[in-house]
C-alpha cells in the first residue's frame, strides 16, 4: 500500500470563486423562474427585521437627541431675537405714545380760544429750575420773538405762570405754585375777588388773610379777575378744596389746587401783547 500524502492539496481561491459565482447564477435563475427562495427570503426577513430594529435604536436615539439639541438651539436663538424685536418696538411705541399725546397737547394749545388784545406764541420748556420752592422753568422763545417780562402764561386748561425774565432766545417763567407768585382772581359763583397766592408746592394755591365768614365754598371755580394789567379776564386759575378756619391768627384761609396742568406737559402758551407782536413782526 502506497503512503499516503503528507499535506492534502486544498481547492484554490480561484476555484472557489467560480464555483460560488456558478452556485449564485444556479440560485438566481432557478429563483426567477420558480419562486423557489420565496419562502426562505420571506422567514429571513422575519427573523433579521427585528433584529436590524433593534440594533439601529441606538443609532435612531443617536439622531433624534442630535436633532432635539439642533432645534432647541434655533428655537433659543429665535426667541432671544424675537425679544429683542419686542423690547424695540415696544420702546419705539412708547415714542410714538409720547408723540401722540404730545400732539394733542399742542392741538389743545393751537385751538385755544384766546382774550382779547393777546396774540398767544408757542413755546417749549427747555429747561426746569433745580429750586423746589422757587418754581421756574425755561422756554425756548426770548425778545427775538416779541416776548416780554411780565406777560402771562397759560397751557389748554389754564393759567401757568408769567414770564419773568427775558433773554435773547429764551425766557423765564415763574409758575404759578411759586413761593412769591400772586394772581389777582373771582369767585365765578359770586364775582367775590380775591388773591391767590403759591405755596412752593407743585399741586397748591392758597387764599390767604380772608374773613372767616367769607363766602367761598369747596368746588368753587376761581378765574383772573382782569383788574391789573398782567392777567386778561377770565383764564380759569384754581378749584377751592377746602377753607381753613382761624388758628393762630384772625383770619381764614383758602386751600385751592391749580387748574393748569403744571409740570405735565412740554408746550406752553405766552400771551404776548397784539401790538408787541405786530411791532416784533415789523422789526423782523
Amino acid at each position: 500500500m502506497a503512503n499516503a500524502p503528507m499535506f492534502a492539496r486544498a481547492m484554490g481561491l480561484t476555484t472557489r470563486l467560480a464555483l460560488y459565482c456558478l452556485a449564485s447564477l444556479v440560485l438566481m435563475v432557478v429563483d426567477s423562474r420558480y419562486d423557489a427562495l420565496t419562502t426562505i427570503r420571506s422567514l429571513s426577513a422575519a427573523v433579521i427585521y427585528p433584529v436590524q430594529g433593534f440594533l439601529a435604536k441606538p443609532f435612531d436615539f443617536l439622531s433624534e437627541a442630535g436633532d432635539f439639541f439642533t432645534v432647541h438651539g434655533k428655537i433659543l436663538r429665535e426667541n432671544r431675537r424675537l425679544i429683542l424685536e419686542s423690547q424695540v418696538f415696544a420702546s419705539r411705541l412708547q415714542g410714538y405714545e409720547a408723540l401722540k399725546n404730545e400732539n394733542a397737547q399742542l392741538r389743545k394749545l393751537l385751538n385755544l380760544s384766546h382774550p382779547a388784545g393777546t396774540r398767544p406764541m408757542a413755546a417749549e420748556i427747555i429747561r426746569i429750575q433745580p429750586d423746589p420752592f422757587d418754581r421756574r422753568i425755561i422756554v425756548d422763545k426770548g425778545s427775538a420773538d416779541g416776548v416780554e417780562a411780565g406777560r402771562p402764561v397759560v397751557d389748554a386748561a389754564g393759567l401757568v405762570g408769567q414770564v419773568t425774565r427775558v433773554y435773547a432766545a429764551s425766557s423765564e417763567v415763574s409758575l404759578l405754585t411759586s413761593k412769591e407768585q400772586d394772581a389777582p382772581v373771582q369767585d365765578q359763583r359770586n364775582g367775590l375777588r380775591l388773591i391767590v397766592s403759591g405755596t412752593g408746592s407743585g399741586d397748591q394755591l392758597e387764599v390767604r388773610y380772608l374773613d372767616m365768614h367769607v363766602d367761598v365754598k369747596p368746588g368753587d371755580i376761581l378765574v383772573t379777575s382782569g383788574i391789573d394789567t398782567v392777567y386778561p379776564l377770565g383764564i380759569p386759575v384754581a378749584r377751592v378744596l377746602r377753607i381753613e378756619p382761624p388758628r393762630q391768627t384772625p383770619f381764614a384761609k383758602v386751600v385751592c389746587e391749580p387748574i393748569g396742568e403744571i409740570g405735565q406737559h412740554r408746550h406752553v402758551l405766552i400771551l404776548n401783547r397784539a401790538d408787541a407782536a405786530q411791532a416784533s413782526g415789523a422789526r423782523k
